[in-house]
């Protein structure tokens, strides 16, 4: 019988229960991971609220959260047992993950979009790959996962610095989506976590005018302190005023939107140059009125899902080069024992000064 491990399970929308479970016991293909840290995501904090950000975002469907799950897939740690005896050489390695896992076969992998899979598993979250319905995440001590989604990571990165890879991964596409070239300018909407490192990434890419925009002093700060030439408080200030000053009334050629609501898309556009690329990184059901015009002059209006699983190793080398850094906006830790606190903080951040709040066994 396997022995018993702490985890933290989503019994319902708004209860989260400590307790003991059998740790996993890895398949062949999968390697068991010691947890050295996870991040609490806005996606669980979503899951929590009772929605499903995977299905809204990634399929454009409204899916039912099956219960009983254990979330967490922004997760760093050690391999500490291999399901196959290939992997055997990998116990002891330092690893980050890559949060989801495709088919292969489906329309969307076979054209190289297998961040669209329509068959996808997310770790810690809902899925429909091969009639499974989730993969435990890792709000726990032990979680399995696929071997080759568990990416050596360097001695230099921490495993709380390493919660963020698969953020960092999702800045780098939502980079590429814009297609950032050297000289360009670019705004982001939400100095979250996501919101701050799309913003070093941004900088990393060339572009030669980075502005944030938030609502919170304590992450327009930290915007500051990596690099931001300009940040714009908006309960304070008109953003498309502001916008079309710095950027000498032409607007910015890409706009990156992490909040997605109907404000911050129909402002966010007002924002856009000509022949811009506005990346919509957050889905809601929310509706939202605009004028086609706001779309004139070749502005070109996207969403970005996920990564590309080569994106994610482009984020350790940015994070090991010291190019994007995570600790600034890490601004809580707790150990899984204190999960509630972590959530009462993830929920209120305006309260409690958070940005980014990361949970250690």
């Amino acid at each position: 019988m396997r022995r018993l491990m702490k985890a933290v399970i989503l019994r319902e929308p708004g209860r989260l229960e400590l307790t003991q479970v059998p740790v996993p016991e890895p398949k062949p293909g999968e390697l068991l991971i010691k947890v050295g840290a996870c991040g609490i995501c806005g996606s669980d904090v979503r899951y929590y609220m009772g929605e499903n950000p995977w299905a809204l975002h990634t399929l454009g469907v409204d899916e039912p959260m099956p219960g009983n799950v254990i979330l967490g897939h922004e997760v760093a740690g050690e391999v500490v047992e291999a399901g196959s005896p290939d992997d055997s050489g990998r116990v002891g390695e330092r690893v980050g993950i890559i949060a989801f896992n495709t088919c292969g076969t489906c329309y969307y992998c076979r054209r190289g979009l297998h961040n669209l899979c329509e068959n996808t598993l997310h770790i810690g979250h809902d899925g429909r790959w091969r009639g499974v319905k989730y993969v435990p995440g890792g709000y726990a001590e032990y979680m399995p996962v696929w071997s080759d989604k568990a990416h050596r990571i360097p001695d230099s990165i921490s495993f709380i610095e390493a919660t963020q890879l698969d953020g960092l991964a999702v800045a780098v596409h939502a980079v590429n989506r814009a297609a950032v070239r050297p000289g360009d300018s670019a705004l982001v909407v939400g100095a979250g976590a996501i919101g701050l490192m799309i913003l070093q990434v941004a900088r990393t890419y060339g572009a030669t005018k980075v502005v944030a925009v938030d609502v919170r002093g304590k992450p327009l700060e930290v915007a500051s302190e990596l690099g931001a030439d300009g940040v714009i408080n908006a309960a304070e200030e008109d953003v498309v005023k502001k916008a079309r000053e710095v950027t000498g009334g032409l607007g910015f050629d890409a706009v990156f939107d992490t909040v997605g609501s109907a404000e911050s898309l129909t402002k966010g556009l007002k924002c856009l140059a000509r022949g811009g690329r506005y990346v919509l990184l957050a889905v809601t059901k929310e509706k939202v009125e605009i004028e086609i015009t706001a779309l004139a002059g070749e502005r070109v209006l996207t969403t970005s899902a996920n990564n590309l699983f080569p994106e994610y190793t482009t984020a350790v080398e940015l994070m090991a080069s010291g190019r994007v850094r995570a600790k600034p906006f890490i601004t809580h830790v707790f150990k899984l024992d204190e999960v509630h606190e972590a959530f009462r903080v993830a929920l209120n951040k305006e309260e409690y000064d958070a940005i980014k709040v990361v949970l250690v066994p």
